[in-house]
């Protein structure tokens, strides 16, 4: 290899090197974005770890707790969404309360 082939190639060599300098440093600062969803992930994982030791019966309530603030969280999110989900199981519940008696009656007839 020439010489001015050898300059070129340190050259490029260095330009990529600071172009991967500066696109480490833009990730980095776009990702402070995300830093409270990692935040969140670790709590969740925290959790996880809560329910694995109720499940070798070491917390019973915390599986409780866990569904309340899952419940709390859904509800802070997405209300609406959390709304209209408790309408329709409010309504299905009404639903098979009323039909329950109905399909027993039915079923009494077939046996």
């Amino acid at each position: 290899m020439n010489r001015g082939a050898s300059e070129d190639l340190l050259a490029r060599r260095e330009q990529l090197r600071l172009r991967s300098a500066q696109l480490r440093e833009q990730i980095a600062t776009r990702t402070q974005v995300l830093q409270p969803v990692f935040r969140a992930t670790d709590r969740v994982r925290g959790g996880v770890r809560g329910v694995q030791q109720v499940r070798q019966g070491r917390a019973p309530y915390v599986l409780g707790l866990l569904a309340l603030s899952a419940l709390a969280g859904a509800l802070l999110v997405r209300p609406r969404v959390a709304t209209s989900l408790a309408l329709r199981a409010w309504s299905g519940w009404q639903m098979y309360r009323r039909a329950r008696p109905v399909v027993e009656r039915v079923l009494r007839q077939w046996r």
